[in-house]
């Protein structure tokens, strides 16, 4: 849903992945987003993606956190490290593989290991 028109316009990637910490009940879904260069992610546009999410699939299918982050880890084939990233922000402390191209980008998403709400403020 995200990754065609009108989305593309101001999105340049994106990566869906679910946390589940060792004291939650079930999973809470995280999407990220790595916006274009000279677009930010505004309340108006988390609303019209999460509108989108439910009309186009469903209300199960809708992120709890939609959020614009600067980077993905990726190997050096260019594959996005998503088992990463889910540990990560599930609480586990983890050691890059040394086919991550970008590992300092693996350690950016423990800050979002207690979020329980998005912010308001979009900036990174």
């Amino acid at each position: 849903i995200v990754e065609t028109e009108p989305f593309t316009n101001s999105i340049n990637n994106t990566l869906c992945v679910g946390r589940r910490r060792p004291q939650d009940s079930d999973e809470q879904v995280f999407l990220f987003l790595i916006m274009k260069p000279g677009h930010t992610l505004t309340p108006q546009l988390r609303s019209d993606i999460k509108t989108a999410i439910r009309n186009g699939l469903s209300a199960r299918h809708v992120p709890k956190f939609v959020l614009a982050v600067p980077d993905f880890p990726v190997t050096i084939n260019g594959k996005k490290v998503e088992i990463a990233i889910k540990q990560v922000i599930s609480g586990k402390d983890i050691t890059p593989s040394a086919t991550v191209q970008n590992p300092e980008s693996v350690g950016w998403f423990k800050r979002y290991r207690e979020m329980e709400s998005e912010p308001r403020d979009t900036k990174l």
